[in-house]
């Protein structure tokens, strides 16, 4: 289910599809916004570049439509049947090249922008403020599905988890084993 704030950030990123349309490769510019507005996700990330570059494609499939609309109209009288099929087959074949350009492009454009949100949180925390959206780190309903790399056998966040590894504990850890060890050694 795609919420609303994935819709808005996928709009932000259309609309800079399509005005800097001039430019090659503007897809991937509006999928990377949506993405970094996103967040650091990289499967929300894409989503939201994916439906920026569905809306993105919007005003290109109306000018297809206008555009085969208009030139059927001068084929239908003078051309053989064939004609008009293959005329067809091509422009839905070029329909479907932009669909897979502006849609994969911003998908991709959607994954990298999230990754560099996961990258740069204290830039990302200030566009989020600066466009007005809410940046407060506690909300639930915005952490990933995944799962939890708690160590289940021992009870503590892995270093994986906090992403510090406190090697200073982790060696007081094996000091202190030994010293049971020698503690039962001279015990016997």
């Amino acid at each position: 289910m795609v919420r609303t704030r994935t819709l808005i950030n996928a709009v932000i990123g259309a609309v800079i599809s399509v005005v800097l349309s001039f430019i090659p490769g503007s897809t991937v510019l509006g999928g990377a916004i949506a993405g970094f507005l996103e967040g650091p996700d990289e499967r929300a990330g894409a989503i939201a570049g994916a439906l920026a570059g569905a809306i993105t494609f919007i005003p290109f499939l109306g000018i297809g439509f206008l555009l085969a609309g208009v030139l059927s109209l001068g084929l239908l009288g003078g051309v053989p049947i064939e004609g008009v099929f293959l005329f067809t087959f091509v422009i839905f074949s070029a329909g479907f090249f932009l669909l897979l350009y502006t849609v994969g492009l911003s998908l991709l454009g959607g994954y990298l922008g999230a990754y560099l949100a996961r990258e740069y949180p204290d830039r990302h925390r200030r566009t989020r403020e600066t466009v007005g959206f809410d940046t407060d780190p506690t909300d639930s309903s915005r952490r990933s599905d995944a799962s939890s790399t708690r160590d289940d056998e021992f009870g503590d966040a892995s270093a994986f988890d906090t992403g510090l590894e406190d090697s200073s504990n982790r060696a007081d850890d094996r000091d202190a084993g030994r010293e049971r060890d020698r503690d039962s050694d001279r015990e016997l």
